[in-house]
């Protein structure tokens, strides 16, 4: 999920960003508890009136950056849900586009420093963003991964950017067919968004 996402808040042709990175970072670091979710490793709770994040699922994954993600969590589990998403959005960014590098997805940037990691492969790149958009224009039901992502997308306001066009019918039935911790993880996204734009002014 965070691949797919990484690869919708990026041009497909030359890497560059498409919103703010602490934007980005945001929205990749509520994808990664997204796969968390839904590899049943985590789910949200309610303790002390405080939203956080449960453990369901303590064993390891095979991934290497949720793995450490849920380490964290496992090891400090009093933490809000919002506290997770701002400490993994300092290094979402860097980690997923790693990830990515290693799975042979993006180009390595070499030597020349560059802030811009270009997809190995502009159609790969480009198929995310536009399966979501072909199933609006279709009216289609979305995956739950798919809605996730239309979810984090609406969130971080990546929507305005991508959506070829804006039904908000259909974004707000997408996000309400999820189940209740994944469209936990998107209001939560939006709160920690709407508080990095007020803090930034």
């Amino acid at each position: 999920m965070a691949n797919d996402l990484f690869f919708v808040m990026h041009d497909n042709a030359t890497g560059r960003m498409r919103l703010h990175a602490r934007l980005t970072g945001l929205g990749l670091a509520a994808a990664i508890l997204g796969e968390l979710m839904l590899a049943g490793r985590i789910t949200v709770g309610l303790a002390a009136g405080q939203i956080r994040l449960v453990v369901l699922d303590a064993a390891p994954p095979e991934d290497a950056l949720t793995r450490t993600a849920l380490e964290h969590i496992v090891a400090e589990p009093e933490h809000r849900f919002c506290t997770w998403l701002r400490f993994l959005a300092r290094t979402a960014l860097a980690d997923v586009a790693a990830r990515m590098t290693a799975d042979g997805l993006l180009r390595s940037p070499g030597r020349r420093p560059s802030r811009r990691q270009v997809p190995v492969d502009v159609n790969i790149a480009a198929w995310p963003g536009g399966r979501v958009n072909l199933a609006i224009q279709r009216r289609e039901p979305l995956s739950v991964q798919d809605g996730v992502l239309l979810g984090l997308l609406v969130a971080t306001g990546g929507n305005q950017l991508v959506l070829w066009e804006q039904n908000p019918r259909y974004l707000s039935d997408s996000i309400t067919a999820l189940p209740a911790p994944l469209q936990e993880l998107i209001a939560q996204t939006e709160a920690a968004v709407g508080d990095s734009v007020i803090s930034r002014r």
